[in-house]
């Protein structure tokens, strides 16, 4: 079967492995229990790794800073036009109504006076959830109106700007009474959490606790993808070379070497889903960093006067397997499988050749 016909880039994984971490960290400190440590510095920079998962969703997100955002944090726009606000505010306590209140109440004018429009939805995010009577009033959103006409002389008339005092009356006040404020919600720490799960600071900032690295497979897909095309190349010469015989990769495959060229897709498969772990799971250039030390760790091996090139495939292989990477981000998750593997990605990559040209 030719490369165009199958391309396959991974072979499916369902299940997942226990690793060397699992059984040495233990149970990991709850992230839903960090978010309450924080402090408004931690809390800030949480809002904006957030905003990066938020942009995936969105054609634009912006962080509000300091004075002069007129009540709003985290502003996300639809390409369609409108937006939303994300309200990520840093409480000693639980939300309480008079915070809702508080911040709802600059919403109220600043659309009023038409700095801004009314948002599609305005979620309230903090570290320490809502409290009871605050989560009464998300319940019933027909309260949040009544709660904020009640309490504006207390809390909106001087609170809103230090410039003037804003009376809830007149056209404010009509206007007031003509919003719906069902847009108006909570976002559960839980949700802040699966939200910023999908960020790749999430692994800097929680630890590893929430991924799990797809199994090894045994056997490699019958099927060879694209992905494959320049490594396996290389290895069909090297056995070509060694055999003192031209083998096609179909030749190859149904020769004595069909275990050894199986064992390598495993691999390759292996690294592949590592790297894709990593993707998932960690900064953008962690996987990148993990093949430059092991190129760089392996490059003195290839470099050396070798007999053929697959007496030098099999000491670069093997060197591989001790490379000491105790110090990397995905150490604890790096199997011997991906150490061989990562050799056959570094060969696709073109830095590495079994065959010196020329």
């Amino acid at each position: 079967m030719s490369d165009d016909e199958n391309p396959i880039e991974y072979a499916p994984a369902s299940e997942f492995m226990l690793t060397a971490l699992d059984v040495k960290a233990g149970e990991p400190v709850r992230p839903l229990d960090r978010l309450t440590l924080m402090s408004p510095d931690e809390w800030e920079k949480f809002t904006e790794e957030l905003a990066y998962y938020l942009d995936n969703d969105y054609q634009k997100v912006t962080r509000c800073a300091g004075a002069g955002d007129k009540g709003r944090d985290v502003i996300a726009r639809y390409s369609s036009g409108g937006w939303d606000n994300y309200q990520c505010k840093h409480y000693a306590n639980k939300l309480s109504v008079a915070d809702v209140v508080a911040e709802l109440g600059k919403l109220v004018f600043y659309t009023w006076k038409g700095d801004y429009t009314l948002p599609r939805k305005y979620f309230f995010v903090t570290p320490r959830g809502c409290s009871p009577s605050c989560i009464d009033v998300f319940e019933n959103k027909s309260r949040v109106k009544s709660e904020i006409i009640a309490r504006w002389d207390k809390i909106c008339r001087a609170g809103i700007t230090k410039k003037q005092e804003i009376r809830l009356e007149g056209d404010l006040l009509t206007y007031l009474n003509g919003i719906d404020f069902s847009f108006v919600d909570e976002m559960s720490l839980q949700e802040v959490i699966n939200k910023h799960q999908k960020t790749p600071f999430h692994s800097t900032r929680f630890g590893s606790y929430h991924l799990k690295r797809p199994v090894v497979l045994k056997e490699a897909p019958t099927s060879v993808g694209k992905n494959e095309k320049v490594y396996l190349e290389a290895l069909v010469k090297i056995l070509s070379q060694r055999d003192k015989k031209e083998y096609t990769l179909e030749e190859a495959r149904d020769s004595k070497n069909s275990d050894m060229l199986n064992r390598a897709r495993v691999h390759f498969f292996s690294a592949e889903y590592l790297e894709r772990f990593s993707r998932d799971g960690f900064p953008d250039g962690c996987y990148s960093s993990l093949k430059d030390e092991c190129y760089e760790a392996l490059e003195g091996v290839v470099l050396e006067e070798h007999r053929d090139g697959f007496a030098r495939f099999v000491a670069t292989t093997k060197h591989a397997g001790i490379i000491p990477l105790d110090s990397h981000p995905l150490f604890k998750f790096i199997l011997h499988t991906d150490r061989k593997g990562i050799c056959h990605q570094l060969v696709n990559d073109g830095r590495i050749e079994w065959i010196a040209e020329g």
